[in-house]
């Protein structure tokens, strides 16, 4: 029998079939999908679960963000609009004003606000800028994973080598690739697999790097031996411009369970190294690297890659709000070719869903049907944005917003109800404080400052 009902809404259920069912339900019993259809279905042959109404709302799979930054939560707001000083900043906070509870503080803020908008998985790199990678001790990745399980959604943390030249200096002290590499072993052997939390190895991405390609080459062989040790994934974040064809010819790093940020100004070799080697691409359309390249969704689709979409969050000027990044990745697409008909409402919710669930070995997650993971969530369909009451997959799509999920469940477990999450108010909290603690101890609290540019055509 079931201990949950989500009945009265549209369920978009992203099955095989794509079905839609009006004034449906969903069943789950011990963190498992074991019935979904019509609502008098479900009801009649489970009663006495507890039940959450869904009428008037649209009932989903989890979203998926398959691409974002563990750090970025408590410095997203610095340097207004400075990209070149916020990643001097990231570099500089992440290696020398960062303790443990900076990350489990940011971890729990980011996923509370993942939570409220509707993503029930999320990939967190640990560090960001240029590969800055908090792996110097494994209290930091524990902080994070400590954070994450506070608020409960499911986390992919993402650890990897920090770029050359080694050592690297973290609080003042040198630290070793070897060094790192033992830091990343030991939060696999402590995490990976445990309740919610996963792990991903991941490295810089190189391009044209006659001088270090020994290191390259055992770097890579390292951290592909370590995800295959534990079944786990293989992360790059910012490839372009001939940086795939590269991983794959010059270092045999792509894969199936392979998956690229960013893949800008691609170039034919890049997607046939795509095509051939089964590996995903994490399209990220509000970040700044989509400013400066142009990712090539629709082609990469036609040439068979599974596309996916990423948040790049939290970052200087963009939320985790997947809703948005949908909207955003069809006008980027659409823009470049001049051409609307490009990525339906169908097709990126399955971006953000089915689709990403494959990207990141999850089969499990991505569609509401029997035997799935009990991943769920409810959007309102009743403000004034989201009326007339038709065509909920392209309201769903186009019109809401990550404030108009109502409910998450997530492996059976309610994390929010009726928008209300339990402790939010506390993680705020800390959140804010950790972000005084680290604007003293870095010195930079003069970027937090902020020059809107009032008048300004272009900043100065």
């Amino acid at each position: 029998m079931a201990d949950l009902l989500i009945t009265g809404g549209t369920v978009i259920t992203m099955d095989a079939a794509r079905r839609v069912i009006v004034d449906g339900g969903v069943a789950v019993a011990e963190g498992r999908i074991i019935a979904v259809g019509p609502r008098a279905d479900i009801e009649a042959a489970h009663p006495g679960a507890t039940r959450i109404d869904a009428t008037g709302r649209a009932v989903l799979p989890g979203l998926i963000d398959s691409h974002g930054h563990a750090g970025h939560g408590l410095v997203k707001t610095l340097g207004s609009g400075d990209s070149a000083a916020w990643f001097r900043a990231c570099g500089h906070i992440y290696t020398h004003a960062s303790p443990p509870e900076f990350w489990r503080a940011e971890a729990a803020l980011t996923a509370l606000e993942r939570l409220s908008f509707g993503i029930t998985t999320g990939v967190s790199v640990l560090g960001g800028g240029d590969c800055v990678m908090r792996v110097d001790d494994v209290a930091h990745g524990m902080a994070h994973a400590a954070g994450v399980a506070s608020v409960g959604i499911r986390d992919v943390m993402a650890v990897g080598y920090t770029r050359p030249p080694f050592p690297a200096l973290y609080d003042g002290q040198p630290v070793s690739a070897e060094r790192q590499l033992d830091v990343m072993r030991s939060l696999f052997a402590a995490l990976h697999g445990r309740g919610r939390q996963q792990l991903c190895t991941m490295m810089p991405v190189f391009r044209g790097d006659a001088v270090q390609r020994d290191l390259i080459l055992a770097q890579g062989r390292a951290m592909l031996a370590l995800a295959a040790e534990y079944g786990a994934l293989f992360h790059q974040d910012g490839h372009r411009d001939g940086s795939i064809a590269e991983a794959h010819a010059g270092f045999g790093l792509l894969s199936p369970t392979a998956f690229l940020s960013h893949c800008t100004d691609l170039t034919d070799a890049d997607i046939a190294a795509l095509v051939v080697t089964g590996a995903h691409v994490v399209h990220n359309p509000t970040a700044i690297a989509a400013v400066r390249g142009f990712c090539p969704v629709a082609r990469l689709l036609d040439a068979g890659v599974n596309v996916v979409i990423g948040s790049d969050g939290t970052a200087p000027d963009r939320s985790t709000d997947l809703f948005r990044h949908m909207v955003m990745a069809r006008r980027y697409a659409q823009r470049a070719a001049a051409d609307e008909n490009l990525l339906p409402p169908g097709r990126v919710l399955e971006m953000v869903t089915v689709d990403a669930a494959r990207a990141l070995g999850r089969p499990e997650l991505g569609a509401l049907a029997v035997g799935m993971a009990a991943d769920i969530i409810t959007v309102d369909l009743t403000a004034p944005h989201m009326v007339p009451a038709n065509m909920p997959v392209w309201r769903v799509v186009c019109f809401a917003s990550g404030s108009d999920v109502r409910d998450v469940v997530v492996g059976g477990e309610v994390l929010m109800r009726d928008r209300v999450i339990p402790g939010a108010a506390a993680i705020v909290a800390e959140a804010e404080a950790q972000t005084a603690v680290m604007l003293r101890a870095s010195g930079l609290a003069d970027m937090a400052v902020e020059v809107p540019g009032w008048g300004l055509t272009r900043r100065a």
